[in-house]
């Protein structure tokens, strides 16, 4: 399958956000509890904060999906 050059570069900024944005994800991940003072726990998530953070993440790739299509 020959790709055009511009979906070559669609491809590659693709990529590269997505490596940004995962490298992001991973730093808050790794340091989320660190403030956390001696002996106190983490607080679960709650259902509608679940339910905002995949509305969100559903929202971030249909725009994505628009912008792909006006390519």
């Amino acid at each position: 399958m020959a790709l055009e050059l511009k979906q070559k570069r669609a491809l590659a900024i693709g990529g590269i956000i997505g490596a940004i944005l995962g490298a992001g994800v991973a730093y808050l991940l790794a340091t989320a509890p660190a403030d956390l003072k001696e002996g106190e726990e983490v607080k679960p998530p709650s259902a509608p904060e679940l339910i905002a953070l995949t509305s969100a993440a559903a929202a971030l790739i249909r725009r994505l999906d628009d912008m792909r299509r006006r390519m």
